[in-house]
């Protein structure tokens, strides 16, 4: 999702350890999981969550429920 490069410059910005050696989803998953510890829900949120949360709400199912 983010190029190598942002990944390891918000990696160092956070003085988050990691492993140049590690490959690219290595260290996105990483620094999903520093943001995830930052969440309510203290877990990463992927494209599936986000698509699943916008069916129901856009779905009948979710008729008495308000943005407000």
């Amino acid at each position: 999702m983010f190029p190598r490069d942002r990944v390891i410059s918000s990696l160092t910005k956070y003085s988050i350890p990691f492993d140049n050696g590690a490959t690219d989803d290595q260290l996105r998953t990483v620094l999903a999981e520093f943001y995830a510890k930052r969440t309510l829900t203290h877990q990463p949120i992927d494209p599936q969550d986000c698509a699943a949360a916008i069916l129901f709400l856009a779905g009948p199912q979710s008729r008495c429920t308000t943005d407000i």
